[in-house]
Formats: structure tokens, C-alpha cells, sequence
């Protein structure tokens, strides 16, 4: 714990990321990290496994951009630096590590933004002051950019929880739920929207186990449901006793190689069961 507080006493986050709480969570992350390294592993490099693949059919070698890239523990930056003239990594908080890469690829850039950019008017709703946006509008973390390859990294199944907190009781539950589930749609149609090639990990479900029997599943996209993926996996997030003696929590992954494509698809093919 004292490691962890001094880890957050050295490496603050913009206002943003402080209202949030992202620079908590990175500390966080970072110290289940450790404790979990060996469990982790086999979700990490198939999170850079499917981001490189991906970027192999880009149809242009000049910028990528990868969404909620935190530590770059799943992200292959160096790989993609090989491939990119430029990589343009965005988060609400850059941790040390990510900074630290920065600095040894003169080709990153790193851009502080929340990936929704609906921070500071959720604030203001929770205060009575704004309505609630609804629907939820499209994000544009990096107004103008052009990508040839765009990788969400393990983000849209976060996208809505620091608003938990923030919006609290001051919105109706009915609106807040429209909310949260609207800031997974908005992102995945953003995305869909970008040119080049788009490439989607999340987490679809989150579990606990015990003995190898499921004990509870909780939705992870706030009842968004996805296109099927190319690749889908468990990780083993927190394994036992990092959460409990009594049993294990996972995530399923869902991964895809043109989310771009199958997401307008599957728009498409199933237009009541977004909003």
C-alpha cells in the first residue's frame, strides 16, 4: 500500500485524469501487475499478437493510433514504431512507462485526452447544471487526425465506470444507463467512421469462478452486444487469493481484426439492439 501511495504521490494525472480517478487506477494496475504477472501474460501478448496482425493490413504506413494505451503493457510499441512513422498513443493518464517509450521512439507522441470527451459535462449534469447528453455524440480525442491503423486496447469496457462515481444519484438510473451504454455505442461507431484499418479488444464479460464453475457473469458493456469476434479469450485477472480464497475473477475478450467492417455490418443486420 505505501508503495502504491507513493507511486501516486510521484506520478499525478492531468485535472481530467484526477477528477476520474485514472491515475489511481494506473497505480492500481500496476501493482495487480506485479502480483499477477504470470497470469496475465497469456492475455497481454494476445492483445499485442492481434494489434500487430491487424496493423500488418493497414493500408498506408504513416500514423496509428491506439486508444487507451495506459502502461503499453498490451500494447507492441515498439512494433508498431517499426511499422509507423508516427504512433500516436492516448490516454487520460500516461504512467511512467509509457513516457519512458516515448522516449525511446522518437516516432511516439502522447496525447492526454478522455477518450470520451464527456467528462467535464457529466460533471456539470451531476451538478444540475447541463442535461445529460442523449443520445450520446461520437468522440474526437484527437480532433483532425487521419490514422492509417487505429487500435482500442482493452478501453471500451471501461469507458463508462469512472462516470459511476461521478454521476452518483444526481441522474435519474434510467438516464444513467442510457448514458454509460451510450458511451460503448458512441465509441465503437467512432471507430467504425475512422479510415484505414481499426482493430477492437475489450472485455465482453466479467466472471467468477471457483473449483471451474461459474459463480457469477456480469455483462462488461453495459448490455452493448458485439458483433462475433476473430479471436475470444479469458483473462485471468485477478486469480485467487489476489481478490478472494474463495474463487478466481476473469474477463472474456473479444477481439477483432477489422472491427471497422463488422461493426457497420452488424449495425446493419441488427439496427433495434443498439440504443
Amino acid at each position: 500500500m505505501l508503495r502504491e501511495l507513493f507511486a501516486l504521490w510521484r506520478d499525478r494525472g492531468s485535472a481530467v485524469a484526477r477528477r476520474l480517478g485514472q491515475d489511481r487506477e494506473a497505480v492500481s494496475i500496476d501493482a495487480r501487475h506485479r502480483r499477477c504477472r504470470a497470469a496475465w501474460a497469456s492475455h497481454l501478448e494476445a492483445t499485442k499478437a492481434l494489434v500487430l496482425e491487424a496493423a500488418g493490413t493497414a493500408p498506408g504506413h504513416g500514423t496509428a493510433l491506439v486508444l487507451g494505451s495506459g502502461a503499453c503493457l498490451d500494447v507492441p510499441v515498439a512494433g508498431l514504431a517499426a511499422r509507423f512513422a508516427e504512433v500516436v498513443l492516448v490516454d487520460a493518464h500516461h504512467p511512467r512507462p509509457a513516457r519512458r517509450l516515448a522516449r525511446e521512439h522518437p516516432q511516439v507522441r502522447l496525447v492526454t485526452a478522455d477518450a470520451t470527451g464527456l467528462a467535464e459535462t457529466a460533471r456539470l449534469a451531476a451538478k444540475g447544471r447541463l442535461p445529460l447528453p442523449l443520445p450520446v455524440p461520437p468522440p474526437d480525442p484527437v480532433p483532425g487526425l487521419r490514422p492509417d491503423f487505429t487500435a482500442s486496447v482493452n478501453l471500451a469496457s471501461q469507458l463508462p465506470i469512472p462516470f459511476y462515481g461521478l454521476l452518483g444519484r444526481a441522474i435519474p438510473e434510467q438516464d444513467r444507463q442510457a448514458f454509460y451504454r451510450g458511451l460503448v455505442a458512441a465509441h465503437c461507431d467512432w471507430l467504425a467512421g475512422l479510415p484505414g484499418r481499426v482493430c477492437l479488444v475489450c472485455d465482453t464479460a466479467w466472471e467468477r469462478v471457483a473449483a471451474g464453475a461459474l459463480l457469477e457473469s456480469r455483462d462488461a458493456l453495459e448490455g452493448l452486444r458485439l458483433p462475433p469476434p476473430d479471436r475470444a479469450w479469458c483473462w485471468s485477472i485477478a486469480p485467487s487469493p489476489e481478490e478472494s480464497h474463495a474463487y478466481d475473477r476473469q474477463n472474456r475478450v473479444a477481439g477483432f481484426l477489422d472491427f471497422a467492417a463488422a461493426w457497420r455490418a452488424w449495425r446493419l443486420e441488427n439496427p433495434g439492439d443498439m440504443l
